[in-house]
């Protein structure tokens, strides 16, 4: 007889755990050294830090591993201009009120005010991105360590409370300039840019399972995302998050195909087109990769 199908419910219960710890491989080098070190003396200090870098190169990483490290739990909220400050502080439910008033008992907390209570870690992803509406909602956590909540009253923020802000490059499309008052907050900005070549490739290594790729393909691999980077016709370029899914798609199904430099050519239009972005109107993005593709392939068979 068969096993009767289980309900989305059923398997939505068995899903429900406290908490997710994830190991991430984390390359503690160069640049990625000095900004852990900053973003651990910086909370020590109770200073609110921000990294600041393209996307891609490891901002939130790099948070997650201080959350993890010093055993905190870990709250996050991109943002951009749908973001309110509800979402972050949290609501109260509508059909506990009517029955039980605006108490402790019907407030639903957001993310802000959990990791304020519980002693954890926030991260405002891309906090650059976020209106100056809610950029106003986090000057009172971020300075008091308070949030006042009505009607409930003052909430302050556990001792071990860390908030932790990113942000991309103020030219990068779609950006707001932080507010005078917020910035004033923030007391430590740690920059973060495209790792040295060294760096980027052990940082694609420890990022896949089973690595078996030759020295030849990840070294073609890096110069191709290298090249986006240099690039007079591109304003996005490739992050070593492209890196690490060219070299994960190469690295896994490197078999189908004749040769690895045939699976690059293969998988990178793919993993490319979705970051990169043109700087001429009118230029395809196609042609652009194309391009890089033949200068470090050595043509259209990718030989």
């Amino acid at each position: 007889m068969e096993e009767k199908e289980r309900s989305f419910r059923e398997m939505l219960q068995e899903s429900v755990v406290e908490s997710i710890h994830i190991e991430h491989p984390v390359v503690l080098k160069e640049q990625y050294e000095k900004a852990y070190e900053l973003l651990m003396d910086s909370l020590d200090a109770g200073i609110t830090p921000c990294l600041v870098g393209p996307p891609g190169v490891g901002k939130s990483l790099l948070v997650r591993k201080v959350a993890e490290d010093t055993k905190r739990a870990f709250y996050e909220v991109f943002f951009d201009e749908n973001v309110t400050p509800s979402r972050l502080i949290g609501a109260f439910d509508p059909a506990l009120v009517v029955r039980i008033g605006r108490t402790i008992e019907s407030f639903d907390p957001g993310p802000l005010i959990r990791a304020m209570v519980e002693g954890g870690v926030f991260i405002a992803q891309e906090l650059n991105r976020a209106t100056e509406f809610c950029q106003n909602s986090l000057i009172s956590p971020l300075e008091e360590r308070h949030y006042y909540l009505y009607p409930i009253g003052m909430i302050k923020a556990h001792e071990n409370f860390a908030f932790v802000a990113t942000q991309n490059p103020i030219e990068t499309t779609g950006t707001y300039r932080l507010s005078q008052v917020l910035m004033d907050r923030i007391g430590c900005w740690i920059r973060l840019g495209y790792p040295s070549k060294e760096t980027e490739l052990e940082i694609i290594k420890v990022n896949i399972p089973e690595y078996g790729l030759s020295e030849d393909a990840l070294g073609k691999i890096y110069e191709i995302i290298h090249s986006t980077r240099d690039n007079p016709n591109l304003e996005t370029p490739a992050s070593p998050r492209a890196g690490i899914f060219l070299a994960r798609l190469v690295n896994k199904y490197r078999s189908k195909f004749e040769s690895e430099a045939k699976a690059i050519r293969f998988f990178a239009p793919g993993v490319l087109g979705k970051e990169t972005r043109t700087k001429i109107e009118g230029k395809n993005i196609g042609d652009v990769i194309e391009q890089i593709l033949d200068r470090v392939l050595g043509g259209s068979n990718g030989d």
